[in-house]
């Protein structure tokens, strides 16, 4: 279920939500931007490649790059760096390094072939 605001403030889902199931995610392109004024209510935060080293502690709290979160360093070509980040969870500031699987364009068409669906109803 997606909700758009108006609804309960961020604040009350973020801190109330978690017991009845509740899920928030909150997204951002720049995080020296304060268009999430409530980041310490997320309790997990996930950050992948950055621009500046000072961004880093910004997005996973302060002193996670001294802990070795290093978003900044992430390659920015697709090959090499799209598929790493760093999470942070609630439960300890130590952030750790994640990789997730990179499927290219090539790889999603030779899957859809094989199973033999073509995007546009193709077949």
């Amino acid at each position: 279920m997606v909700v758009s605001w108006p609804c309960p403030s961020p604040s009350t889902l973020t801190s109330q939500g978690r017991s009845v199931g509740v899920c928030v995610v909150g997204a951002l392109q720049d995080p020296r931007k304060d268009v999430i004024s409530l980041r310490n209510l997320f309790s997990t935060r996930i950050a992948l490649r950055l621009d500046e080293s000072d961004q880093v502690d910004m997005v996973l709290g302060d002193g996670a790059r001294d802990r070795g979160a290093l978003a900044d360093e992430i390659s920015p070509l697709p090959q090499v760096g799209a598929r790493l980040g760093y999470v942070r969870l609630e439960a300890s500031p130590d952030p750790v390094r994640v990789r997730a699987a990179y499927v290219t364009d090539t790889d999603i068409r030779a899957m859809a072939e094989a199973i033999g669906y073509l995007p546009g109803g193709g077949q």
